[in-house]
């Protein structure tokens, strides 16, 4: 059997007190336990509810866990940033701690590794409040408007990506940006990295609060935009996609 190559999971945390546990325990079993030598590196946003005390508990229990948390709050996006420069191993596998994600799906994602440097485990059937859809599409023509490529989840919180090609992306993507999740997709295929796509299950939201909500949105939107826009100026001296 070929051995199999050692993985970062990286996830950042705020507020889910409620399913934390066993979303962390779901992939250490899933992952960590089937290959030695794996990390789980996981970014507490300043939590204000008992998830540090959770996750005080795991790290103190399962080796392999590192939790970080900065000295204030800073977001999503600058959670997922810190958790990407701290992760050490050869494939780096983001996913969230809401629990709306099937842990089982990594192996689809693994699976892929032979063909591609970026896979993006699509949500094919998503169980999210309507203004989200809705964001999402608009997200895929801002996508295609400004790069001229179609991804379907270009923001998909469950994605496994290869070390060189994520330090490479994380270069021309600023540390302050809001979806860096969305502009590493981006990035990727215009570097002209293997992108594929392929769908994974999607449950939905039954515990904890949804951080971005009502006028939040609409802001959250024109700063995604906004940094979609200046990573195209970024990349627009570079080598576009093969």
């Amino acid at each position: 059997m070929q051995q199999k190559i050692p993985i970062s999971i990286v996830m950042p945390v705020y507020n889910e007190e409620e399913v934390l546990e066993r979303t962390v325990r779901e992939h250490y079993s899933e992952i960590i336990e089937a290959i030695p030598g794996s990390e789980f590196i996981i970014v507490d946003d300043c939590s204000t509810d008992n998830s540090p005390l959770i996750l005080e508990r795991l790290e103190k229990e399962l080796p392999g866990i590192k939790v970080l948390r900065p000295e204030q709050n800073g977001g999503h996006g600058k959670a997922l940033r810190l958790a990407f420069e701290n992760a050490s191993k050869e494939l780096i596998f983001h996913t969230d701690s809401d629990y709306q994600n099937n842990p089982k799906d990594f192996w689809k994602l693994y699976d892929q590794l032979d063909n591609a440097d970026l896979i993006i485990g699509y949500r094919s059937s998503r169980h999210d409040p309507f203004h989200r859809l809705v964001i999402t599409r608009i997200v895929r023509l801002v996508n295609l408007v400004s790069f001229g490529c179609y991804l379907k989840d270009a923001n998909s919180p469950f994605k496994l990506i290869r070390r060189d090609c994520l330090t490479k992306c994380l270069e021309s993507i600023s540390p302050e940006a809001f979806a860096p999740s969305i502009l590493l997709a981006l990035t990727a295929k215009w570097k002209g990295y293997r992108v594929m796509e392929i769908p994974v299950e999607h449950f939905e939201r039954k515990t904890g609060k949804v951080s971005i909500a009502n006028w939040r949105i609409v802001r959250a939107c024109l700063i995604s935009f906004s940094d979609t826009i200046k990573l195209r100026r970024t990349l627009g001296n570079s080598k576009p996609m093969k």
